[in-house]
């Protein structure tokens, strides 16, 4: 390497390292504009999740997690989210029918 490779190699690395730092530093920010999805922890309607159906509503999120299980384990696919009734299970329409036999079980 010549004497020219040793002067501009730390200043390559220190150029490309900041504009890391600012690309992170955009994307992680807490603005508008950052790329990382926020948790809303508020609950919501019970209706505002589209085509998955309600099928059980409980008041614990241990309780819901255990239901999913149950359901996954079944091959039904379920998830759990925090609504003004307490922590309820939604599945697909065309699972909905085995859900609810799989719960009542």
């Amino acid at each position: 390497m010549s004497a020219s490779g040793y002067f501009l190699f730390p200043i390559f690395a220190l150029v490309i390292i900041a504009g890391l730092v600012l690309v992170l530093r955009w994307a992680f920010s807490p603005g508008t504009s950052s790329l990382v999805r926020r948790v809303d922890q508020t609950p919501a309607p019970r209706d505002t999740f589209g085509l998955l159906i309600d099928v059980h509503t409980t008041t614990s999120y241990a309780d819901a997690r255990k239901l999913v299980e149950r359901l996954t384990a079944q091959q039904i696919r379920a998830t759990a989210a925090r609504t003004h009734d307490g922590w309820t299970i939604y599945v697909w329409p065309v699972d909905e029918l085995s859900a609810r036999e799989v719960l009542k079980s």
